[in-house]
Formats: C-alpha cells, sequence, structure tokens
C-alpha cells in the first residue's frame, strides 16, 4: 500500500504520545502514514484523543476529522482554548 509524508506540527500542551513512534514527546515532526488514513486516524495513531485536536488545520484550513490526508499535507492541530 501506498504511503504519504505529512508534516504535523502540535500546539499548546500537545505532543506525541505513542511511545513506539520515534516522534514520542515531540511537538513538530514529519510521519509516514498509510495512503487514506484520515485525521482522526491520525490523532488515534498518535495517541491524541480526539477530545484534544479541537482545532485542526490542513494546509491552513479548517478540516474535520473525517478528512483524508495526501502526502505533503502540513497538519496542526490545538488544543480546547479556554477563557475566562
Amino acid at each position: 500500500m501506498d504511503k504519504v509524508d505529512l508534516t504535523v506540527r502540535l500546539f499548546a500542551g500537545l505532543k506525541c504520545e505513542n511511545r513506539e513512534l520515534a516522534c514520542y514527546g515531540q511537538k513538530e515532526f514529519i510521519i509516514e502514514l498509510q495512503t487514506g488514513t484520515n485525521l482522526g486516524q491520525l490523532l488515534d495513531f498518535l495517541g491524541i484523543p480526539a477530545e484534544m485536536g479541537k482545532i485542526i488545520l490542513v494546509n491552513g484550513q479548517f478540516k474535520p476529522l473525517t478528512q483524508d490526508l495526501i502526502d505533503g499535507d502540513q497538519v496542526s492541530i490545538f488544543p480546547p482554548i479556554g477563557g475566562g
């Protein structure tokens, strides 16, 4: 099966939580995934609960968790933002 390379940037307290990955503990990295992977699957793969990825941009545009990723995509993930 084909692969895609993605640039991932995690903001605030988010980081790669999957101990089996080379990106574990990192906030910015390039990752290789299977073609057809969507944003929700990316979050699962990184060990980030979906509720923690509240704002997700792909190439600077808001996208839903069902968005399929393609080679070269730049993914930015932000946690919920609190205020008071």
